[in-house]
């Protein structure tokens, strides 16, 4: 269908016959011979895309690596279990359950005061700082031989790593909208499923140098893990960033749309600030009933991710398989984990009504799995069980996370609850720690 269209003063023919469906595509108005897009809707959706892409090439592969040995340097201590540190060190089961606690009380503890200085100071500084002591006492770990040394260790390694999770939240709050986070977040968090994949043939691996240098395998578990977390600690302080105005690798009108998208999302200056943390900023974080409904959740979750991250190569050891093949037989649970993660991280973004359904499928999941491991005695059958359980969990990770980190609008409430949430969380992981002592092996049905 053709229309009649009219332009005046434009140098143009007044009574041009144009196809009806390009004045509905391309809305152009023409001043002179120069023409001009009327749907500016369209075009700033575009350069939206781009931007978001661009932001995920730059923060999504620094964020991952990083996550990837923040989970590896903390669960190593399941393989190095495996791998006979009990016996080396003459440890009871108490001080082996001691010792895996211990990351998590000060995990736990310091995990608020981390995010205060996260936000008071520089977001780079600090989450390059932190890294770069937990990868310090990785390496030492490996060069200890008591069980004090041990326990002092894994005390400063939970206290080191207790700020990173909830900084890179709290920054990727700051970079992405609602409808885009989970799916992100979820992609954080596959790389726990990938460390453990990795950290059975690493500790695999390590079990060959055995005797080398009269070190033990275990030891160069925690060497061979450390020694990159300080190489990249180095890496996250020239690469990481504090806001857009500081990157280069954004056009100035990139960083004023990014500025544009977070103005909805925050309560600030528009630059992405707001008021400094203090008493009455905490008092709101801790009075806010989502705080603690969303802390009580990832707890609950946590206690079944860390016990199976922790755990899984024993369980498995436990069924009657060697120990060689236990640390291998970690990994394609973990890979199952990974796959559904991000799944659910999609899921999540595109259905956001549907997270609290999500939510309850994974916690009747997890049931599921366990109630086989109590009922089944066939190993290969047990092992099948061990895959049901991660599928519960990685539902659950993302759309809890990301549910959390997107509802407080002010940006101070925010960090200082997202590092409640994942602070009352992570006590998952204390009592996570007691729930497989090896008086209980190999079955672990009391």
């Amino acid at each position: 269908m053709q229309a009649l269209v009219s332009r005046t003063d434009s140098g143009v023919e007044e009574d041009t016959i144009i196809d009806k469906k390009s004045v509905a595509d391309w809305q152009e108005k023409a001043i002179g011979n120069v023409y001009i897009d009327e749907d500016p809707v369209t075009d700033e959706a575009e350069q939206e895309r781009k931007l978001v892409k661009a932001l995920d090439r730059r923060l999504l592969p620094l964020f991952c690596v990083f996550y990837f040995t923040d989970f590896l340097d903390r669960a190593n201590i399941g393989n190095a279990t495996i791998g006979g540190i009990e016996e080396d060190l003459n440890l009871t089961a108490t001080q082996m359950s001691t010792i895996i606690s211990a990351f998590y009380i000060t995990y736990i503890l310091f995990e608020v005061p981390s995010n205060i200085i996260l936000k008071r100071t520089s977001a780079v500084m600090w989450l390059s700082t932190i890294m770069l002591v937990w990868g310090v006492i990785t390496l030492i770990m490996g060069f200890i031989t008591s069980f004090g040394g041990l326990l002092a260790a894994r005390l400063v390694l939970g206290a080191a790593e207790s700020g990173y999770i909830p900084g890179m939240l709290y920054q990727m709050s700051r970079m992405y909208k609602p409808r885009e986070l989970s799916s992100r977040i979820g992609i954080l968090i596959c790389m726990a499923c990938i460390a453990g994949i990795v950290s059975g043939p690493i500790a695999y691996g390590t079990s060959f140098l055995e005797g080398r240098n009269k070190l033990h395998g275990w030891q160069y578990l925690f060497i061979l893990e450390g020694v990159p977390t300080i190489v990249l600690s180095i890496v996250s302080y020239f690469s990481l960033f504090d806001t857009v105005d500081q990157v280069s690798w954004l056009t100035p009108e990139q960083k004023a749309l990014q500025h544009k998208r977070m103005m909805d999302q925050e309560q600030g200056d528009g630059n992405g600030s707001s008021s400094k943390i203090g008493w009455g900023t905490i008092y709101k974080a801790i009075a806010d009933w989502k705080t603690w409904l969303f802390a009580v959740v990832y707890m609950t979750n946590a206690v079944n991710f860390y016990s199976f991250a922790i755990f899984s190569p024993m369980l498995i050891d436990g069924f009657g398989f060697p120990v060689l093949t236990s640390q291998l037989l970690t990994a394609p649970p973990n890979l199952l984990g990974a796959v559904v993660i991000l799944l659910s991280g999609r899921a999540t973004d595109r259905l956001p009504n549907c997270r609290a359904k999500i939510l309850v499928i994974g916690f009747l999941t997890m049931a599921l799995g366990y109630m086989m491991l109590l009922v089944l005695h066939d190993r290969w059958a047990l092992y099948g069980s061990l895959f049901i359980i991660p599928v519960g969990f990685a539902l659950i990770a993302p759309a809890v996370l990301g549910w959390s980190a997107v509802n407080f609008e002010d940006l101070s409430v925010r960090a200082v609850a997202v590092a409640i949430v994942v602070m009352v969380g992570n006590t998952g992981g204390v009592m996570a720690s007691y729930l497989y002592p090896s008086t209980d092996a190999p079955h672990y049905g009391k």
